[in-house]
């Protein structure tokens, strides 16, 4: 088996269940998400059925990771999908969708900074009253993101579950604010009913309540990293599914219950609709708890970005490690052992990006971080999708085997259902791609294409290595290598 050196090992046993998950639902930002998406599922979408779409989105990631989990027990790899994809379909078309991952996690890492940049200077402004630049703002976040990478997982986790319970309590507590002053009764079950559901543009909501999720799939990313990741990833990955669930769900529906139907539906469709959940904290629990708020709201992308930045460093790792792109991406600190290069790597493509952008005098948000979220949002569907399909294969290849699940529903049904569901979702994101960049342009519109050109060229290259016999299998990688 192919062996990686001493310096190229990542820390074994770093983490647990717990912070796993914390590190994951970082990545999804929920109270970021509940204020910029939920009005988008609610105005766009089917109205006061946003909890219903959420319910139903938790329940697809479920099925998906019944066949995820499955596979995480066999195969620890920090390249995750691209592993996983290669065990099932070829290591060839797993090297394409891995390239495919890799540059969507990459891409989320600059809609993280812009976006960051962007909230945070301007509640520097509403606060302090001060003007500071965006891009100062997110060269500063950039260099601590790139500090807590450095420092390792363990340092990264941290801070996350700090900013995450914070997150939690600051939604928790609107949420029983407005239990306490509109009563349960205001909490209307005909969010729950099909109705609502296939009212309005249901296949728009659900598309929304998806991309609120995104990050939950990161569990077997860490998996190298993990304290017994056999049982970690899967523990990891259903709570965390099923906690983000539970917080758009309520969340979501409190919101309903505060303001009304037809109050929160004229709301989000109008040009206040990312301030809603603002005003109702405000509304609900006073001045100073707003600006509590505002503040958790950078903290909310901040986790987000540092997620993302982890999760991206390790694929640049993975494919460091297996020759797919240049070997020093794979080396590590010797302390920490933090894939520092692949860290580097992303801090300096990020900063070139940010000084572009403030240089042309580019709208961070607009012109940065909807575009970018747009573009890495639709890469991470397509390889979960290619994910799933992958399942079915990897275990017919193993049918018999001693320790391989025999299961139908593990095996087949799950992975197919979640397939299918995965494509309805992709296939509902790129027809409305327009909505998540905010351009009516045809170029700008199709720059989804470009994930398909990086997939077509990294199976050529993949396959010109195979050919050469230098294409390594990330199954023969022997990652729990010591020094």
């Amino acid at each position: 088996m192919a062996q990686p050196s001493g310096d190229t090992q990542l820390k074994k046993g770093a983490i647990g269940t717990l912070p796993l998950v914390f590190m994951v639902i970082a990545a999804a930002a929920p109270l970021g998400a509940v204020a910029g998406n939920t009005p988008l599922v609610i105005g766009l979408g089917n109205g006061i059925a946003a909890p219903f779409d959420f319910l139903l989105i938790g329940v697809l990631l479920l099925v998906f990771s019944v066949g995820y989990t499955a596979v995480s027990r066999h195969i620890t790899n920090a390249g995750a999908f691209y592993a996983y994809i290669s065990a099932g379909e070829g290591k060839r078309f797993g090297a394409a969708a891995g390239y495919v991952a890799t540059v969507s996690y990459s891409i989320l890492t600059l809609y993280c900074s812009t976006a960051s940049g962007y909230f945070t200077a301007s509640t520097i402004q509403n606060t302090f009253g001060v003007d500071v630049p965006w891009w100062v703002c997110s060269l500063v976040l950039y260099a601590l993101v790139y500090l807590l990478g450095y420092l390792g997982i363990e340092a990264g986790a941290k801070v996350l579950m700090v900013f995450l319970t914070c997150e939690i309590l600051v939604l928790a507590t609107l949420d029983v604010a407005i239990l306490v002053h509109h009563g349960p009764g205001a909490f209307t079950l005909d969010c729950f009913s099909f109705d609502s559901l296939f009212s309005g543009a249901p296949g728009l909501g659900f598309a929304f309540a998806f991309l609120c999720f995104i990050g939950f799939e990161a569990t077997a990313i860490f998996g190298e990293e993990a304290k017994d990741p056999k049982r970690t990833v899967k523990r990891a990955t259903y709570v965390a599914v099923v906690l983000i669930m539970a917080i758009y769900v309520l969340s979501s529906w409190a919101g309903i219950a505060a303001m009304g139907g037809d109050a929160i539906v004229a709301a989000s469709q109008g040009d206040e609709a990312g301030n809603i959940w603002y005003n109702l904290s405000t509304g609900e629990l006073g001045g100073v708890f707003g600006t509590i708020y505002d503040w958790l709201f950078i903290t909310s992308f901040f986790a987000a970005w540092l997620s993302s930045h982890n999760m991206a460093s390790r694929y640049l790792y993975a494919f460091g490690r297996n020759g797919l792109l240049p070997r020093q991406l794979a080396v590590t600190s010797k302390r920490s052992k933090s894939p520092y290069v692949a860290g580097l790597v992303l801090l300096v493509v990020g900063v070139a990006v940010v000084v572009c952008y403030a240089a042309f005098g580019l709208d961070p948000y607009l012109q940065g971080a909807a575009i970018f979220s747009a573009i890495a949002v639709s890469g991470i569907i397509l390889v979960e999708f290619l994910a799933a399909t992958s399942f079915i294969p990897y275990f017919a290849r193993h049918r018999g085997e001693p320790g391989y699940e025999r299961n139908p529903w593990t095996t087949v049904i799950a992975p197919a259902l979640a397939s299918l569901g995965l494509l309805y979702i992709l296939v509902l994101v790129l027809m409305n791609f327009s909505l998540l960049t905010g351009y009516d342009n045809v170029v700008m519109n199709n720059l989804p294409v470009l994930l398909i050109v990086v997939g077509v060229v990294g199976y050529a290259y993949a396959a010109h290595k195979d050919r050469q016999g230098t294409l390594v299998d990330p199954m023969e990688i022997d990652v729990n290598a010591t020094e």
